[in-house]
């Protein structure tokens, strides 16, 4: 009976093992009838940013680059580290932040507590080293770069840019263009096309765009005049200790203008807010990063010599 039972115990992890081998082989064998997306891919990821993001939502159309985009583990591609990327929850001061979009507006800023939340307002304001609530953790890459969230991180910034801001941080040295923040919100919406197979956008509220005012100082107050409401105004004169709106305002002002003057030159390098990422628009953010954790989205693409540098360069890190 013993002899028996470790027979058929051995039986069952031979079968395992060929079966192991059998699905392995089968998706290897998957992965090299859609060989022709890889060079799809490669020829994207190399595109100028507006043109990745319009070719990009053409190809998702496409099943075959659909399926090919979910093939990032290594029973696919033989790799088991070349399309894994870091993720962790992280809260960061909103000034170490830079944006990677060349708008953002004060009205979509701060216009929902202020008509919404007056009192959430007052609450970011008096904050002292714990992180704002702001609805959720925006996405950020590399601890630096705001990939979605741009308005929210404003929103703290102006109202108490000494405040923490709850983020998901995604890390990695290896991105898909030379330019790091390009390279990450390449890498975002792939990671977003991949689950969702679609490329979301959304426009910008570009009329109270803080860089359209080439921080003018009169201009950035006649639009948070408008933005902030009385209720608004109330919470902030008891978080910042002062007696009127206007004083309130000279605050807000002051930050806008901070915030201009030190986001201002990455700002000009970002695409217009309508091509950005938009991670939560169709399925949950976490539906999309835990795939980049994990290295199931293929979004590396790399032939075999540049797979075999990302190896040795992820070992010495």
């Amino acid at each position: 009976m013993k002899y028996k039972l470790l027979f058929e115990n051995w039986k069952m992890f031979v079968e395992k093992e060929n079966k192991q081998k059998k699905d392995g082989g089968m998706a290897k064998s998957v992965y090299k009838k859609l060989s022709p997306e890889k060079k799809v891919l490669q020829d994207l990821v190399d595109e100028e940013y507006s043109d990745f993001v319009a070719d990009l939502q053409k190809h998702i159309r496409d099943e075959k680059f659909q399926a090919f985009l979910q093939m990032g583990l290594e029973q696919f591609d033989g790799d088991a580290e070349d399309d894994k990327v870091k993720v962790k929850p992280d809260n960061i001061p909103v000034k170490n932040l830079v944006p990677t979009q060349s708008q953002i507006g004060l009205a979509d800023s701060l216009g929902y507590l202020s008509s919404n939340d007056p009192a959430g307002a007052g609450k970011i304001a008096k904050l002292k080293g714990t992180p704002a609530n702001v609805g959720g953790r925006i996405v950020v890459a590399n601890g630096r770069y705001i990939i979605d969230g741009h308005h929210r991180g404003a929103q703290v910034y102006l109202l108490n840019p000494d405040a923490k801001i709850p983020t998901y941080n995604f890390s990695t040295s290896d991105l898909p263009d030379k330019d790091p923040a390009k390279g990450a919100l390449k890498l975002a919406h792939l990671a977003i096309a991949a689950v969702d197979q679609a490329v979301p956008l959304q426009n910008a509220d570009a009329a109270t765009d803080v860089y359209a005012t080439a921080g003018d100082t009169q201009q950035i107050r006649n639009i948070l005049d408008d933005v902030i409401s009385d209720d608004m105004a109330k919470n902030l004169m008891d978080a910042y200790r002062v007696e009127s709106k206007d004083e309130v305002l000279d605050i807000v002002t002051k930050n806008a203008v901070t915030l201009y003057k030190e986001t201002r030159e990455f700002a000009e390098k970002g695409p217009i807010r309508g091509l950005m990422p938009q991670t939560t628009q169709m399925s949950p953010v976490m539906n999309k990063l835990s795939q980049l954790k994990l290295g199931s989205t293929n979004w590396s693409a790399k032939d075999d010599s540049r797979r075999k540098a990302t190896r040795t360069k992820k070992k010495k890190q």
